[in-house]
């Protein structure tokens, strides 16, 4: 994540809020690691390309929802964008959210994820300023998913 953030964030966020965010928020949440939630893909010589994964809590409150899965800690190295990774991890987080009838999708995306999200049929939801700390904040943009609107719900 440190790698994919620092540099395809950079065009979006100025740097002084990118080098004080940075740490905070490339770490590695252990809880969703250990969930079997989180996927990674690697290439043949073992570099990591792509990781991201989706948790039944809503980021930074813990509350859960009906229905409500939350896409979570996606990133792509920067030289392996547009080749297909992180739509293929987003399509394993939603085959796995359908599996546990979860009917919507959410995001807390950065501002440069957009896009991304978008190509995926998300729509724009109301504009975040995520707290880091009691002094920092990052904006961000909710992106909504409602699943049964794409797709076959079983």
């Amino acid at each position: 994540m440190g790698l994919s953030y620092r540099v395809l964030m950079a065009g979006a966020y100025p740097a002084d809020l990118l080098a004080q965010a940075l740490p905070m928020i490339t770490k590695a949440n252990p809880v969703l690691l250990a969930s079997g939630r989180y996927g990674l893909i690697e290439d043949d010589a073992g570099r990591l390309l792509a990781c991201g994964g989706w948790s039944l809590e809503r980021p930074g409150s813990g509350e859960m929802v009906e229905g409500l899965a939350h896409i979570r800690h996606f990133a792509v190295r920067p030289d392996a964008v547009r080749h297909g990774f992180g739509r293929q991890l987003y399509q394993w987080c939603e085959d796995a959210v359908r599996a546990q009838r979860m009917t919507h999708f959410e995001c807390h995306a950065s501002l440069n994820a957009e896009g991304f999200y978008r190509r995926l049929g998300f729509r724009r939801g109301r504009e975040l300023s995520l707290r880091l700390n009691a002094s920092l904040t990052l904006p961000a943009i909710e992106m909504l998913k409602n699943l049964e609107r794409h797709g076959v719900q079983s």
